[in-house]
Order: structure tokens, then sequence, then C-alpha cells
């Protein structure tokens, strides 16, 4: 069963300073981690930080929550390639793609292949803020079902380590 958790949930600090986009970006991007980056509506992801603060800036919202975090994790007995990691990262970001800049990289640095999304709060369309609701949170749940034909188990903040 594949693992999905939003990191930072219930941390009312998390993602709201001026070096959010870059220092995650970063993180998720690092070569020692990363064997595979892309992402919707940015140019690559050398650019994606700072394409999505400009938009934030575009828009007078680049106060508050600047980032969406999440992971999805998979078994072994998966046998989830990071290939194969690639190519279902790239299918789910389209869900959010007709609103909202979001990068990915697939990380083999633990014993689980897993994938690290990042999105920008901020609509590149309109400047709304994404609000997080209950319902897009299952919307996705079932869109990633239907991609990666696995359940998907969401996990609370306390039971995940990267």
């Amino acid at each position: 069963m594949a693992d999905y958790k939003v990191v930072g949930v219930g941390q009312r600090d998390k993602y709201f300073d001026e070096n959010s986009y870059q220092s995650v970006l970063n993180y998720i991007f690092n070569p020692g981690k990363a064997v595979y980056a892309g992402g919707c509506n940015i140019t690559s992801p050398d650019l994606a930080a700072q394409e999505m603060e400009q938009v934030a800036i575009d828009f007078n919202k680049n106060s508050g929550k600047h980032l969406r975090h999440s992971v999805l994790s998979f078994n072994q007995d998966e046998d989830i390639s990071p290939e194969m990691a690639a190519e279902l990262a790239l299918r789910l970001c389209r869900h959010y793609a007709p609103e909202y800049q979001i990068a990915y990289a697939v990380h083999t640095n633990t014993d689980r292949v897993h994938i690290h999304f990042v999105m920008n709060q901020i609509s590149y369309l309109d400047g709304h803020r994404y609000r997080g609701q209950k319902k897009d949170y299952y919307d996705f749940q079932k869109h990633m079902k239907r991609v990666t034909h696995l359940p998907i188990h969401l996990v609370k903040s306390r039971e995940f380590s990267d």
C-alpha cells in the first residue's frame, strides 16, 4: 500500500517564511536524493522557486502560507521503479495543473521510492489562494488511486518519516 502525506499539517508556521519556496524546492531537487524532477507550469526545476514566488508577487499574495508540500511513498513489494514513479508523478501533477504550478522530485535515498510534490498556494491564472479543503484532499486521493492503481494510505503527521 502506498502512503500519502501532506507535510506540515497542523504546523501553523510551516511554509510561511519568505525563503520557503527556495528552501523546500532546494530540498526536493537535491541531487543526492532526487533522481528525476519536473513539474507542471514551471519552466524547469532550476527556475521553479523563482517562478512560483513571482506568481505570488504578481498577484500581491506573497504573505501567508506559500506552498503545499506532500509525499507519496511506495512500498518495496509494489515494485515501483524510479522511472515508473517519475511517470506517475507527472500524471499526478496534472490534477492541479489547470490552476497551479507544481513541481515534483523522485527520491531513492531511503528503502522506499517516493515522490515529493511542491505546489504553489497561489493560482497562476487569477491569484486565488488554494484552500486545501477536505473535498479536494479526497478528490486527489481518488485521482492517485486511478493513476497508480494502488490503494493509498493517508498518513497522519506523526506516522510519517521521509
